[in-house]
């Protein structure tokens, strides 16, 4: 199963959270024992207990997430090197599109990848066109 479908499973099995800090506290120790264990040595003296469990993430590899991040196509792609995978999630949103609004997410996927680097990433499951534009506007 790939990483990012286990982790989305075994968070949605683990919900629902009492607040933030339940969901981020969940969150780093599905992805730290489950997912992507690190060796124990890598974790310092930082503990799921922490107060700002998050900042584990800073000791994940950067490197690997930039490839990840670089090996994602502009959400709304039709590229034909467009995964099954991707095809399918994309495809409410692909469904509700039109000229119109393909172009306007490509615009504003082009102003997003220039303001912070990185393609934008969305779970684009069950989301229509507008709803992924509008996410992306706020975010960018």
């Amino acid at each position: 199963m790939l990483w990012h479908k286990r982790f989305t499973k075994e968070l949605a099995s683990a919900s629902p959270f009492s607040n933030l800090h339940h969901a981020i506290q969940s969150a780093c120790g599905i992805w730290f024992n489950n997912v992507a264990p690190l060796p124990p040595s890598s974790l310092l003296s930082i503990t799921l207990a922490d107060p700002f469990p998050h900042l584990l993430i800073l000791q994940i590899d950067v490197a690997g997430c930039l490839e990840a991040f670089a090996a994602h196509l502009l959400i709304g792609s039709i590229s034909p090197s467009v995964s099954q995978w991707s095809k399918e999630e994309q495809s409410a949103a692909m469904t509700t599109a039109n000229d119109t609004t393909l172009q306007e997410l490509l615009d504003w996927n082009i102003r997003y990848q220039e303001k912070f680097g990185f393609v934008f990433l969305i779970c684009a499951s069950g989301r229509g066109m507008l709803e992924i534009l509008v996410e992306l506007k706020v975010n960018c």
